[in-house]
Formats: C-alpha cells, sequence, structure tokens
C-alpha cells in the first residue's frame, strides 16, 4: 500500500514538473482552465453590482489548483477578498475558488472574456481566460 502511494505521489510530482517545463518553454504562463461563476452558464455579470463574483482555478489532469498562490492573483483588474479549496466541478479534484468584488474587476460594457492572472507557489506564472455576459444596466 505505501508502494503505491509512493508511485502516485512520484508520478504527480513528474508531472508537475513537466507542466513547469512546457511552461517555461512556452514564454513562461502555464495556460489554465478557469470557471466564472462556476455551476452557471452564460458567466452573466451586473457591472451595478454591489456583490462579489466567484472564480474558480480548476484542477486538471495537467495543474493542480493548490499549487496557485491566492495573493499573487488578479482577475481583470481585482485582487481577491478571499478564497476556499472545494471541488466545483464534481471531478472529485479540489478547485481554488476565489471571490472579488464585481466593481474592482474593471470589467467593462462590451467585454466577452476576461482574464485570471497569478503565480503558483514558485513563482511560476500562470492565465486562464473565460467568456462572461454582460447583463444589460439600463
Amino acid at each position: 500500500m505505501k508502494t503505491n502511494k509512493l508511485i502516485i505521489f512520484a508520478i504527480a510530482l513528474l508531472l508537475m514538473t513537466m507542466a513547469a517545463g512546457i511552461a517555461l518553454a512556452n514564454g513562461g504562463d502555464i495556460d489554465i482552465d478557469i470557471d466564472i461563476k462556476p455551476g452557471s452558464e452564460p458567466n452573466s455579470i451586473n457591472l451595478k453590482s454591489n456583490g462579489v463574483i466567484s472564480v474558480a482555478i480548476l484542477t486538471t489532469d495537467d495543474f493542480d489548483a493548490s499549487t496557485v498562490d491566492p495573493t499573487t492573483v488578479i482577475f481583470a483588474s481585482a485582487s481577491p477578498l478571499r478564497w476556499t479549496i472545494e471541488d466545483v466541478d464534481g471531478d472529485g479534484d479540489q478547485d481554488l475558488v476565489l471571490k472579488f468584488k464585481v466593481k474592482e474587476t474593471g470589467i467593462a460594457l462590451g467585454e466577452a472574456d476576461t482574464t485570471l492572472t497569478g503565480e503558483t507557489y514558485d513563482g511560476i506564472p500562470i492565465e486562464g481566460t473565460d467568456s462572461i455576459r454582460i447583463v444589460p444596466t439600463d
């Protein structure tokens, strides 16, 4: 049993090292999967809202969201208010869910997608983009 856990750990470590190497070879950024307003489609945003918007950094076969340093994350123009680790997409993997004030994002009328950037705890840049739909504010 301990041997199996050790093998799984070694494989995971190898995959993360390979992902970091690929990112550095591709100009440094790791392309990540994000989900704006997890569980909601389309990702509607009311620019007049005084509320917060959730954005999840998804753990995939190629990327572990728990390696992201939340203090480095920027969504549009906003820094996160708070964050949690939870499975938002039902795949059994833990995702990083961050909350941002809508009014601090700087998202403008007419935008069709928004980008999240940040770094892993190892200082490797990450970037992910998801589509948005601006709710009419009339």
